[in-house]
């Protein structure tokens, strides 16, 4: 399994660095369209839709994304209070677990869940600093997922939402933002496109420590689905590492507020 997972890496971890750094505006475009297709086909899942309607599900998101990837004030505003009523649904699991296997529902969600990380990062492609943006965010959400596993692995005692994902601590939590933090603060220091933002250090600490805890929320997220599902992963279309949503869950979450910080803060510089 080991060596399956490290082999897996080593072709997509070349493949995503590739899309970030050479491909351009439009043809990134298509690669995250390519995306969210398929993150749809795997939500579509938890509707318990055979195989053309999961393939159906996952070609309309990306069909809508085409369509509507110009109106990001209205994709960001969905965002926001999706990812609100996430986290208010995580803390009250499972109380209202029956509510969300409901299909209308679920896909509706999904909608609301993927399609505003699409227009996110392909805003950020558009942006001067487009390549050093996009490989900071990456670089937010591993460092809170490695701080929060090995901190919390040794020092881990209170559990975070056990209901929800039971290997998940405080302490964890915690560690993943001081390791965020210290990283994000580090290349913004180092990464000159990154540097020459004006940006304050204080704004973008706080940028660092919101993006860590949304990446969290994002992963609870998918956990809560999959445990209403009964799922151990969202597909095995990344062998060693189970899906697409299994690898980008935080991905989904913290892009579009990355999105709306960033533009904020370097407008009010």
């Amino acid at each position: 399994m080991l060596r399956t997972r490290i082999l897996t890496a080593l072709i997509i971890a070349p493949a995503a660095l590739a899309a970030i750094f050479l491909l351009s505006v439009e043809d990134f475009r298509w690669f995250i369209l390519a995306l969210v297709v398929l993150s749809g086909w795997e939500w579509a899942n938890f509707l318990r839709l055979g195989a053309l309607g999961r393939w159906v599900y996952g070609l309309g998101l990306g069909i809508v994304l085409y369509v509507t990837r110009e109106l990001i004030e209205v994709w960001m505003v969905l965002s926001a209070l999706w990812w609100i009523a996430a986290l208010i649904l995580i803390l009250k699991f499972p109380n209202q677990a029956v509510f969300w296997k409901r299909r209308e529902v679920s896909a509706i969600l999904g909608l609301i869940a993927l399609v505003p990380c699409g227009v996110s990062l392909i805003v950020l492609k558009s942006m001067p600093q487009a390549e050093a943006l996009i490989a900071l965010l990456l670089m937010l959400i591993w460092s809170a997922d490695i701080g929060a596993y090995f901190i919390g692995r040794r020092f881990g005692r209170r559990k975070l939402l056990p209901a929800v994902s039971p290997g998940k601590s405080v302490e964890g939590l915690l560690g993943g933002l001081v390791v965020t933090l210290s990283v994000g603060l580090m290349l913004t220091i180092l990464v000159a496109p990154i540097a020459e933002m004006s940006i304050s250090p204080v704004s973008w600490s706080l940028v660092f420590v919101l993006i860590a805890l949304i990446s969290v929320l994002g992963d609870l997220t998918l956990s809560m689905f999959k445990r209403i599902r009964g799922i151990k992963d969202s597909s095995q279309l990344l062998p060693g590492h189970g899906g697409i949503l299994d690898r980008l869950d935080s991905l989904y979450s913290s892009a579009p507020l990355f999105v709306v910080l960033v533009i904020y803060l370097a407008g009010q510089a």
